[in-house]
């Protein structure tokens, strides 16, 4: 309640609200990709026993090998919720929207609707377990890789009903503005899965040692954990503050329908989006093991610097869909214009220093190791990663142009356009080109790092262009 008290004194449209409901979300945002980047880490230090490599079959499996599938893994199971994820979190705008409405029924009837979502997909994505390990040997990975990488994958796809209900009981939150929860929240998480990472990978205190799907379960295990967490302090929200969330249960046709038309876009632009990538990422593991495994440092130590741009973004979306919904265009448009300049003040630091300390980034991968450059080992491609790394100075700003105007325009339900314009940009200027250099016999992993950039890079320019037409003003949810 105190926190409510706080938010409304701020000044809708100003640098002091965004931070205010920014700050924790992008502190959240960066729990996950300390999440994603510890995975690494560990497996980075870690070789099988003797005894487990024979009992499980992966004897021929090496520290590379784990590297180079943990990404691919990871991204292919990104890919296939990133749907129904997108359409999930939309419950953000309706729920920022009725909340600057002051339509506390129609926001709980928004919150249950993401809830029956995240379930229900949830269990239909376990569908894809059967076909994983095929799907990889398919692009041309090899059996050492492709063993790991359908490890990974199939522990991430059985817990991704865990995954689905955490973002989706997370948005009760965030959408409301009471962003500090939902970065305590995953404080707790990360902290859990790293401690879960070493003891599963490698099998400490009595607990089995489970390799990379030890990982894996790292993750889902911490994401059971935020979903009690969030159930908890949600049914004592509703006890202190008379929200009619026992009422607003049942799944209700019309706003599932508005879901759909405003949600499912959302989730194509991430699908787009991811599944672009992961293509791209396919073409490199075809070209061979050790780029493969140093585009997977260079984009871990890239989510590092990107993925809390995705918690700036939902703090943007929230914002901008609560000033429409509280009929406050201009604030609205003050606030996506302060969000702008952070975010190029904080890419612009990070290409800075990946420009000059290149191989600093990278020295947390060393420290499970002992610094061996042998074939098997780490240290072998961190020249390579460093290289790559210089790519991702040269596309920062303008990924955070495409990640918060994005997130702006689908703030005011303007989501078909940035869909459209991933898609075509993912394919036309990133993979099919990429395909094309491998398929040209004179491939290098800097020809297809080009695609790459070049790709990103005009998807800044574009979204900001989209915003600037203003036709995102035209727009009504509610």
């Amino acid at each position: 309640m105190s926190q409510e008290v706080q938010l409304q004194p701020l000044q809708p449209g100003t640098f002091r609200e965004l931070v205010h409901v920014a700050l924790p979300l992008v502190i959240s945002a960066g729990s996950h990709s300390l999440m994603s980047v510890a995975d690494r880490v560990m497996l980075s230090g870690y070789t099988p026993s003797a005894g487990f490599a024979e009992a499980a079959g992966h004897s021929a499996s090496t520290t590379l090998d784990m590297i180079a599938a943990v990404t691919p893994a990871s991204m292919l199971h990104w890919t296939a919720v990133c749907v129904p994820l997108g359409t999930i979190l939309y419950a953000n705008t309706f729920i920022s929207q009725f909340d600057g409405a002051r339509q506390p029924r129609q926001l709980a009837t928004a919150f249950w609707q993401a809830v029956w979502l995240a379930f229900v997909c949830g269990i239909l994505l376990t569908g894809l377990i059967p076909f994983s390990y095929g799907i990889f040997r398919f692009v041309g990975h090899t059996d050492a890789v492709a063993v790991q990488e359908t490890a990974y994958f199939n522990t991430l796809c059985r817990g991704s009903v865990l995954l689905l209900m955490s973002m989706a009981l997370s948005c009760f939150f965030s959408g409301r503005r009471q962003t500090r929860v939902v970065m305590t929240i995953n404080l707790v998480s990360v902290a859990i899965n790293v401690a879960l990472d070493y003891l599963l990978v490698f099998g400490r205190i009595g607990l089995p040692e489970l390799g990379i799907a030890g990982a894996a379960w790292a993750t889902v295990l911490a994401r059971g954990c935020d979903v009690l967490l969030y159930s908890f302090l949600i049914h004592r929200t509703r006890s202190s503050h008379g929200l009619p969330l026992k009422e607003t249960w049942r799944p209700d046709r019309t706003l599932l329908k508005q879901y759909l038309r405003y949600g499912v876009p959302s989730g194509f632009h991430s699908l787009a989006d991811n599944a672009a990538f992961l293509t791209f990422l396919f073409i490199v593991g075809s070209l061979n093991r050790d780029a493969m495994a140093a585009t997977n440092l260079a984009f871990s130590v890239n989510s590092l610097v990107f993925v809390p741009l995705l918690g700036f973004g939902t703090a943007v979306q929230t914002l901008v869909g609560h000033h429409l919904g509280a009929r406050l265009q201009s604030a609205a448009v003050r606030t996506v214009w302060t969000a702008v300049a952070l975010a190029i003040v904080w890419t612009g630091s990070a290409a800075v220093l990946l420009l000059w300390l290149p191989d600093l980034a990278l020295k947390p991968f060393l420290l499970l190791t002992d610094g061996s450059s042998s074939a098997s080992g780490i240290g072998s491609v961190l020249p390579l990663a460093e290289t790559l790394l210089r790519f991702v100075a040269l596309y920062s700003v303008f990924d955070a142009l495409a990640v918060v105007v994005a997130s702006a325009l689908r703030g005011a339900g303007d989501t078909l356009f940035p869909m459209i314009v991933t898609m075509v940009s993912g394919w036309l200027v990133m993979t099919i080109p990429a395909w094309l250099i491998v398929r040209s016999g004179d491939a290098t992993i800097q020809k297809l790092w080009l695609t790459c950039s070049a790709h990103i890079i005009l998807m800044g320019v574009t979204m900001l262009a989209r915003f600037m037409s203003g036709r995102w003003k035209q727009l009504k949810l509610t």
